[in-house]
């Protein structure tokens, strides 16, 4: 069992938009998160804007906005908690995680699974 991390380095204030821009240049180019929008929009029937650009650049600035207002928020939620849950609670979050992950992974292997469902 893994020991949780000790507390971050504090960040360079200089180094914030560099470290800002990669991370949002490596969001922008990860071909899971291209996948997952293009299959979310096509199966909600989004994808045709029918050549309304005003339409097309609300959906692409809602999306954005959602996806900063949800990092936004865990990172401040993060930021709070930090200092409130010691080693001891950091380990107690790791093992209900791992059980959580593993129950949803035997459930997925009980649904797959021919003749077990």
């Amino acid at each position: 069992m893994a020991v949780p991390a000790g507390p971050a380095a504090p960040a360079r204030t200089g180094a914030l938009f560099a470290m800002f821009s990669s991370t949002f240049v490596l969001t922008l180019t990860n071909p899971t998160t291209i996948l997952s929008f293009v299959a979310i929009f096509a199966g909600l029937g989004l994808g045709d804007s029918g050549g309304d650009y005003f339409a097309a650049g609300l959906m692409v600035s809602g999306v954005f906005l959602g996806s900063a207002l949800w990092w936004v928020g865990l990172g401040g939620a993060v930021s709070v908690f930090q200092e409130r849950v010691g080693p001891r609670g950091l380990r107690a979050i790791n093992r209900l995680s791992g059980l959580l992950i593993g129950g949803f992974g035997v459930g997925a292997l009980a649904l797959a699974a021919p003749g077990l469902a």
